[in-house]
């Protein structure tokens, strides 16, 4: 027999043989709502043996005897009156149910596949660290002569690695030994005047300047240096040619002049400004 709750509706399957003679106050196990069952229509057969997958729960401990002992008219009305308030006549059915087996995995199944992301983040790592000494150490050789230039304690560390200290490494000409000016420059032909204007004397230099050797150079300045007769200067300034640079065996002219000399100025020097008077 089926007995559902008038409260959640939930089903139970009940030995019929527990309601008799006259019904019987339940209890639902889901929602513990109680009520009144009344007992089976006697025109239904009662099956004794019941099958494996619908047997009813057990009642409760201290419930009545599925079978209890008709009792007498007297009292069966008392029994009805008094059923709800007896708790001790009340029993809870159990929901029969199913031990749900777990359904096993079909062969097949598209499962995603662990994958092992910590190798491969370190061994990303490691390409990483390689690729950052390999350019590292491509700069360090390829850039030599601008290291140097940067941080000139690196031509010890360049010296120590037996690498040559010299801009050739770099892609620049190595200079060669210095060579004094006079040896690459010769100032000839200067010629004095002085030019009066109302009260202003302005003396004027004129000369020129031969390439001693057989490239293109850059000019340096010219200075100018104005002496008493005791040998000391009391006058001197620089200037620039009229050109930056003189090609091989080319002579460039200069010219220069100064207002108001020392009246003391007895002789002229024209020399290199890079040079000691």
């Amino acid at each position: 027999m089926i007995l559902t709750c008038p409260e959640c509706s939930a089903r139970y399957v009940v030995d019929p043989k527990a309601l008799l003679p006259n019904g019987r106050v339940v209890r639902c196990a889901k929602c513990k709502h109680s009520w009144k069952e009344a007992a089976p229509d006697k025109e239904i057969p009662i099956v004794d043996a019941v099958e494996e997958e619908t047997q009813p729960t057990e009642p409760d401990s201290g419930t009545p005897s599925p079978e209890p002992e008709e009792a007498p008219k007297d009292s069966q009305e008392n029994d009805q009156a008094d059923g709800e308030s007896q708790d001790d006549d009340e029993f809870a059915i159990r929901r029969a149910r199913r031990k749900k087996r777990p359904r096993p995995i079909p062969k097949g199944s598209n499962l995603p596949a662990l994958q092992n992301h910590k190798h491969g983040d370190v061994l990303w790592g490691w390409y990483g660290l390689g690729g950052f000494i390999a350019v590292f150490i491509a700069c360090f050789l390829i850039f030599q002569g601008t290291i140097m230039e940067i941080w000139p304690p690196s031509k010890k560390l360049y010296r120590t690695l037996g690498m040559e200290d010299n801009a050739a490494d770099s892609g620049k000409e190595a200079p060669g030994p210095e060579i004094p000016l006079e040896e690459q420059f010769k100032i000839a032909d200067t010629k004095l005047s002085k030019v009066r204007n109302n009260r202003i004397v302005t003396l004027k230099v004129d000369g020129k300047i031969i390439n001693l050797t057989d490239r293109t150079l850059t000019l340096p300045l010219l200075k100018i240096s104005l002496r008493n007769d005791r040998g000391q200067i009391v006058r001197e300034w620089t200037f620039k040619a009229s050109v930056a640079t003189i090609s091989e065996d080319e002579d460039v002219a200069f010219s220069t002049s100064l207002p108001n000399p020392p009246d003391d100025a007895t002789s002229i020097r024209v020399t290199f400004a890079t040079n000691t008077p």
